[in-house]
């Protein structure tokens, strides 16, 4: 019986993306990224491998030039969440056509759990929404967000991929079945918005769980974990590579059992969007080190108050923040996953000589 749930949940999402139109979407990228719906579950290294395959075959020779770089190459290394300049690398959704960009899917499926992919997806959306009357503007967009795949795809062999646009530069490096999504950057502009009747809102449980978690502390917890009455700022953002920030705020020692169970909940919001399997090994490295954590919070405690918070430990490093740029700070977010232990894949080699 459960392996007819994932059918029935594709075809809610097919029924309800039908009921969208190209003249709702600004762009033909844009209209594929918000209407289709790829099949989810195919994670497995060999899935992986096709899927970017059969992305990479559906390019013209110019296209995959701009799309392939060297695992070792610079550009790596400088993603960002600004709005992408001309000369930005990788290939840009707005140079393909539409089955090029539903094969470019169809490998983010693969690379992401639905939870991984409907966010990159909403976020691209809400990007769109800056548009002036829905007018192309550089750097601003779905069609301005670009793929890089760096290496040659392979279940033998390290390899990476890059998804990088305004609001999301997302880094996920694979060796066989290990995956780590670390560094990378999400956040969105709107916070929430509706299309074509539909609403959206791309970050739910990094805001709800967090203001849960902040609600729940108690009165000494409180004390130590409040820096301060106005929110701060992201420490390690892009351009940030190997630093740690000094661990601020309260122990999660202090946590009981609830308020465990909170941050668990709120840093699955990060982790979860690996795929299953991987997403399972990385939580339960680090419900190993919530002893090691610290939880800090920025500004009032409650929900929908424009804050700032951290959760910090051996191997993670999360950031949220709201944003003034834009003049709603509730409306512009930003935050950054890291994991000091494995940037960029660093330890993943390991795992093949293990496989």
């Amino acid at each position: 019986m459960i392996r007819f749930i994932p059918a029935l949940l594709l075809l809610l999402v097919a029924t309800t993306a039908g009921a969208q139109q190209r003249s709702d979407f600004v762009s033909d990228a844009s209209s594929v990224v918000g209407t289709y719906a790829p099949v989810f579950g195919n994670n497995s290294p060999a899935d992986q491998v096709k899927s970017a395959n059969q992305f990479l075959d559906s390019l013209n020779k110019e296209q995959k030039s701009a799309v392939l770089h060297k695992l070792d190459s610079p550009e790596r290394r400088q993603w960002t969440n600004l709005p992408a300049p001309a000369d930005a690398g990788g290939l840009r959704l707005g140079l393909l056509d539409k089955n090029q960009v539903r094969a470019a899917c169809n490998l983010m499926a693969t690379l992401f759990s639905e939870q991984g992919y409907t966010k990159m997806c909403h976020i691209m959306l809400a990007d769109d929404q800056l548009l002036k009357g829905g007018r192309p503007r550089r750097g601003f967009g779905t069609e301005n967000f670009s793929l890089v795949i760096f290496g040659q795809p392979s279940t033998s062999q390290p390899w990476a991929f890059q998804l990088d646009g305004h609001h999301v530069g997302v880094n996920v490096s694979i060796a066989g079945k290990a995956m780590t999504v670390a560094p990378s950057f999400i956040g969105t502009q709107p916070q929430s918005f509706t299309l074509a009747g539909k609403k959206y809102r791309p970050l739910t449980g990094e805001i709800d769980d967090a203001y849960q978690l902040a609600g729940s502390l108690t009165d000494a917890q409180a004390k130590q974990a409040i820096l301060q009455p106005k929110r701060g700022f992201i420490r390690v953002g892009p351009g940030k590579d190997g630093e740690v920030p000094t661990a601020v705020g309260v122990p999660c020692s202090t946590f009981d059992n609830q308020q465990r169970k909170i941050l668990t909940r709120l840093i699955e919001q990060w982790v979860n969007d690996l795929p299953a399997e991987q997403a399972q090994q990385r939580m339960a490295q680090l419900e190993k080190e919530i002893d090691q954590m610290r939880f800090a919070w920025n500004g009032p405690r409650q929900a929908g108050s424009d804050i700032s918070y951290s959760i910090q430990g051996p191997s993670l490093i999360i950031e949220y923040a709201c944003q003034d740029l834009g003049g709603k700070p509730l409306q512009h977010l930003h935050s950054i996953y890291r994991d000091p232990t494995n940037e960029y894949g660093g330890q993943l080699d390991d795992n093949l000589s293990n496989q």
